[in-house]
């Protein structure tokens, strides 16, 4: 790289620890630190939440999913995610604000101990951190992987500065910094996804004579397809319901979006903000991947095609734009970790840590500054390392795409649905049953990747001689995604078909919703 580019790179750095420097005057306690004191604007609140969905998985992943499948990545993936925000503005959205009003919370899972009970709540509270260590790990990972090839930077420096520069503005202001940066970071993202949206077009027509729709004339048609051979109904179904119950608060950082909320409406217009943007931006920031083809033919490796976007980058781009183009891949995958890293800390210092000492949440409901800022810096550490040893769980592909969309839906299926009023039939058993056994049918899926491998060892050769398994291959990363988030939401389902449950639980379901000066009683919590 010119050193043009790494001063535009600089420059978005010192622009991040800036705002988190600035932020730490704005944080006096923890419901600042984690919620943002419940008065995050709504449109801010619409693009942090629209960011949260991006990563650096976009230009690695997502890109070699654009290049071999064509435009079937905007309907399971941009499509999935506007549909899901829009639905969730009326669903779901609203409840989180309630929640917060009526119980304090000052994270997304708080108020399981409200509905369900402490049991169920450490059951999502544990198996959430895991996941959650998992899909920041591979988003760092992600970042590293371009930031080697833009630079040829080791995968394992990549690691750590990409973790270090969100760990830094994140542990310094948190929620408030995070938010903010956001917004900041869109806009670095959106200046360098339409220059280069524009080069691309110029190298279409240079080499071509083809513009933006003429392109598409000369593409395979399979690049039209709605569905892929790999990316297919299974899959589709099961990564819609996944982005459902993710973008709705079962990714912990989307819930906090609207936990911050001023009020319900506020929450509604966040989360219509965020899926509207799902419809137009992709289109724009998606378009190189689907003209490569064209412009570079002949990839057929997964891992060559996840590094078309930095090829396309170095390529077409002039000297500085590089550093802008490099600059908005780091804010799509800095604001997506910072983010979350916010979340996670907000549930292990309410709800993990009070477990084991009372002192760390004092007499008025809050969280030592001191320890929320030592559990977001030790949180952020572990991802890093993470990312480092990512080989061991399937690279990018297996972090975030297998590990975090398969077992999201398990985990998010009680969490989300707590909060509706229809589910209140479902009390403990209903959310713990449905966790197990999705998780559960998760590694069950998964349990057949391992046969092959073992087959091939000295001591398990027998595999191969038992006709039932030697023609075993590994399950398609279409069963992993489906059959978790379905057998969890069918059981929890079917409890909502049991009798009445006339309990304290059930009517704190019926206050969310009503008028707010209907407060709820301390007994009845």
């Amino acid at each position: 790289m010119h050193w043009l580019d790494w001063v535009m790179l600089g420059l978005f750095f010192c622009i991040l620890v800036t705002v988190g420097v600035i932020s730490l005057l704005k944080v006096r306690q923890s419901s600042d630190y984690f919620v943002g004191g419940g008065k995050l604007p709504w449109w801010i609140g619409g693009i942090s939440h629209h960011v949260g969905g991006y990563s650096a998985v976009v230009f690695t992943s997502w890109a070699a999913y654009a290049y071999r499948d064509g435009v079937s990545l905007y309907f399971w993936w941009a499509l999935g995610f506007a549909v899901c925000c829009s639905a969730g503005a009326f669903l779901v959205a609203p409840r989180w604000v309630e929640a917060r009003e009526k119980w304090k919370v000052q994270s997304p899972t708080e108020y399981l101990a409200i509905r369900y009970g402490f049991s169920t709540q450490q059951l999502i509270v544990w198996s959430g951190v895991f996941l959650k260590l998992m899909d920041l790990a591979g988003k760092t990972l992600a970042m590293a992987v371009i930031l080697n090839g833009f630079a040829n930077v080791p995968l394992p420096t990549g690691i750590i500065i990409t973790g270090c520069v969100g760990l830094v503005y994140n542990t310094l202001g948190g929620f408030f910094a995070s938010t903010r940066n956001d917004v900041f970071q869109f806009l670095v993202q959106l200046l360098g996804g339409v220059l280069m949206f524009f080069f691309v077009l110029n190298a279409l027509e240079t080499k071509f004579d083809v513009g933006y729709f003429g392109m598409w004339d000369k593409l395979d048609p399979h690049n039209f397809w709605v569905l892929s051979d790999q990316c297919n109904l299974f899959f589709a179904i099961g990564f819609w319901l996944a982005i459902f119950f993710g973008c709705t608060g079962g990714n912990w950082g989307a819930g906090l979006r609207f936990i911050a909320s001023p009020s319900a409406k506020q929450a509604t217009k966040t989360a219509l903000l965020s899926g509207g943007l799902y419809v137009i931006w992709p289109l724009v920031i998606f378009s190189p991947m689907w003209a490569a083809p064209l412009l570079y033919p002949g990839m057929s490796d997964f891992k060559e095609m996840e590094k078309i976007y930095t090829i396309m980058t170095l390529d077409l781009m002039p000297q500085g734009v590089v550093g802008i183009i490099l600059a908005s891949m780091f804010a799509a995958s800095i604001s997506t970790i910072a983010g979350d890293c916010n979340a996670v800390a907000s549930v292990i210092a309410r709800d993990i840590a009070p477990c084991f000492s009372r002192k760390v949440i004092d007499e008025k409901g809050q969280t030592p500054m001191w320890f929320a800022r030592t559990v977001a810096f030790v949180f952020t550490s572990l991802t890093i390392l993470v990312a480092i040893y990512s080989d061991y769980f399937g690279g990018v592909v297996g972090l975030v795409v297998k590990w975090f969309s398969g077992l999201l839906g398990p985990i998010s299926v009680p969490l989300v649905l707590g909060l509706l009023p229809y589910f209140r039939r479902c009390g403990v058993l209903a959310a713990n049953l449905s966790v197990v056994c999705g998780i559960a049918a998760f590694f069950v899926i998964e349990s057949f990747s391992w046969i092959p491998h073992l087959a091939k060892l000295e001591s398990f050769s027998w595999i191969a001689t038992v006709p039932c398994l030697k023609d075993i291959s590994a399950a398609p990363l279409s069963y992993s995604l489906f059959f978790p988030v379905v057998t969890s939401l069918v059981i929890f389902w079917l409890f909502s078909w049991g009798p009445e449950r006339q309990s304290k639980i059930g009517g704190t379901l019926e206050d969310l919703g009503q008028d707010k000066k209907n407060s709820v009683s301390e007994e009845s919590l």
